[in-house]
């Protein structure tokens, strides 16, 4: 206690007042209300979505006859999953794209091989400047 006697308060003692648009207050408690409305309405359509659907289970598995599991003999092997015939659409597009991916690799492959291929060289370019012109008069002729 002894170290908050020697502290000093660094705010300023007079109190600052603020006063509130009471429009904006009073449009927030509106938004407020109608939140919590749409809030309450989403909750009931949630559980009567919920109740039609335990209905619509609960119909199915009425109208479906229960099975009995066959007897598993031991000299059956083991069940093996099922799979689908199909492939899904995020499969079929994985497919398609390490097949172009491969694709493009040959294609560099051959590309490479084109300009690897030595050919008969141009001959030399000569890069000096032209002789210059002597001054004077040039005779015509």
């Amino acid at each position: 206690m002894a170290d908050s006697e020697t502290t000093q308060q660094v705010t300023s003692k007079t109190p600052v007042i603020k006063i509130k648009n009471p429009k904006r207050v009073e449009a927030g408690k509106k938004i407020a209300e109608k939140t919590r409305q749409a809030r309450e309405e989403q909750k009931k359509k949630l559980a009567e979505a919920e109740i039609i659907i335990a209905n619509e289970q609960l119909a199915k598995a009425a109208a479906e006859p229960v099975e009995t599991p066959p007897a598993v003999e031991a000299e059956t092997p083991a069940a093996e999953p099922q799979t689908k015939d199909a492939l899904t659409t995020t499969q079929w597009l994985s497919v398609i794209s390490i097949i172009s991916v491969v694709g493009i690799y040959y294609k560099r492959e051959e590309i490479k091989k084109v300009f690897a291929q030595k050919g008969p060289t141009p001959p030399p370019i000569d890069f000096r400047p032209p002789p210059p012109k002597k001054g004077g008069l040039q005779p015509m002729d």
